[in-house]
């Protein structure tokens, strides 16, 4: 008797402590699936903020009983949140068509921008902040893969800054421009030697130390800098760009300088026939040493300035580094914009390019322009105006390259009610803006403006 009451006993306590186990995991899983569902909804707040639109996702209400199932479930989670940090960028693709983030070329594409003159004269400097110029057209220059300009000026910081015809621009002045987005320039001009041969070799100094400043950010950025040389006895000095399966060979000369001094630590070419056919079997043999995708020449030209002529000698010189292995060539020092010859090859090659002159892209040569004429066609009004040509390229499967778009965009300089020199879209939208502020002189001045220019350049189609 004592035997069955004892038996009876254990069993009704191993029933209980079964009972309150079974009950304390169950309650342990519920906790679990509660910090789950808590962790779910933590991620999908965090793509909506990321993402900007909400996310449709319904959480699972399972009641695990299992252990078995208590682990795949674990499992599955972790599995999602691999999933969620893989496909972020494509939710923000897929559900939101009209997004500028669509548009980001493949690696059979690339985008490319070419500016023109980034100039300083004493005008540009009476200004709050550099970032300012470039305030209303950076959107315009980020987001390409690569964003070509001129420096026109030493960037000497051990000398004060000066205006024509000496140049000298401070640093900063730069990095403004690297700031808006441009990461590829030319050093070669006119200009190069202003201040002499301690003028070089500081311009060098500063652009390295451009280089090294943007290498140590929280996203570092590569940047191009070539056009001078170490040493007279240097060779040409060039980049080689790489990025996504492409290698781009960027090689900038000038044909003219203002004084012969130091021109051996300048990417300099006389153009003499002698000379430039001495030039023309260096860029093949250039093109031969650095196997590439693309080939981009930038020449500031020997030609006269403040028109939109192109002279046949120069056009034959362009054919010719064409011939020798040239892609694009990026011409300039007009200070006016000229058009532009896209060479569109039936063969199966690679396509071709020609920019005969982008104009200033930010100068202070227009200072007083002709608001109140009927024809503002001058000179001067003339440099004020600049073009932004970006170029999309993409790779075919033959190896040659076509030109897949052009687009030509036309900016200008305004001067402010603060006096500023500040770069604006050259468009409607401007002209709008100054007729409500209102500045109606200036409006109907900027309408003038996009009808010459649209006017008097375009894009010229040649078929081979």
């Amino acid at each position: 008797m004592i035997k069955k009451l004892t038996f009876a006993f254990i069993s009704i306590l191993f029933v209980l402590a079964f009972s309150c186990t079974s009950s304390s995991n169950l309650q342990s899983k519920k906790n679990q699936n509660n910090q789950n569902k808590e962790i779910q909804q933590n991620e999908i707040q965090n793509i909506e903020k990321q993402n900007g639109e909400c996310a449709n996702v319904e959480l699972t209400k399972t009641e695990i009983q299992k252990d078995k199932v208590q682990e795949n479930e674990l499992q599955l989670k972790k599995n999602q949140k691999v999933e969620v940090q893989k496909t972020e960028t494509e939710t923000v693709d897929s559900s939101k068509n009209t997004q500028k983030n669509q548009n980001i070329p493949t690696n059979d594409e690339i985008e490319l921008l070419f500016a023109g003159d980034i100039m300083a004269h004493s005008h540009n400097y009476h200004i709050s902040s550099f970032d300012k110029i470039w305030r209303d057209v950076k959107h315009l220059i980020d987001g390409n893969d690569f964003a070509f300009a001129n420096i026109e000026s030493p960037v000497d910081t051990t000398k004060p800054v000066s205006n024509y015809p000496n140049f000298n621009m401070p640093q900063n002045y730069v990095q403004a421009a690297v700031d808006a987005g441009f990461n590829v320039f030319s050093l070669c001009n006119n200009h190069s030697n202003d201040q002499y041969l301690e003028g070089i070799k500081e311009t060098l100094k500063t652009v390295d130390r451009i280089c090294e400043q943007a290498s140590k950010k929280e996203n570092p950025s590569a940047l191009y800098f070539s056009g001078l040389k170490n040493s007279k006895e240097s060779e040409f000095s060039y980049n080689l760009i790489e990025k996504n399966g492409w290698k781009i060979l960027f090689l900038p000369v000038t044909e003219l300088l203002n004084r012969p001094d130091f021109s051996d630590y300048i990417n300099f070419i006389k153009t003499d026939d002698a000379s430039r056919k001495k030039f023309l079997d260096y860029v093949k043999k250039l093109r031969e040493s650095n196997p590439c995708t693309v080939f981009i020449l930038s020449i500031h030209t020997s030609e006269p300035e403040y028109t939109r002529n192109v002279t046949k000698r120069q056009e034959k010189f362009y054919k010719d580094l064409i011939n020798n292995g040239v892609d694009i060539i990026w011409a300039n020092h007009a200070h006016i914009i000229k058009n532009r010859k896209i060479i569109v090859d039936t063969n199966g090659n690679s396509d071709k390019l020609i920019m005969y002159a982008n104009g200033n892209t930010v100068s202070g040569q227009r200072r007083n322009p002709d608001l109140t004429s009927k024809n503002p066609d001058g000179e001067r009004d003339n440099t004020g105006d600049g073009l932004f040509y970006k170029v999309t390229l993409k790779k075919e499967n033959n190896g040659s390259v076509k030109i897949k778009k052009c687009e030509p965009i036309l900016i200008t300089t305004y001067i402010n009610t603060a006096s500023e020199f500040v770069l604006k879209p050259l468009n409607q939208d401007f002209v709008n803006y100054l007729y409500s502020v209102p500045r109606t002189n200036w409006a109907k001045y900027i309408e003038r403006r996009i009808i010459i220019n649209q006017e008097a350049t375009k894009d010229l189609i040649e078929w081979q």
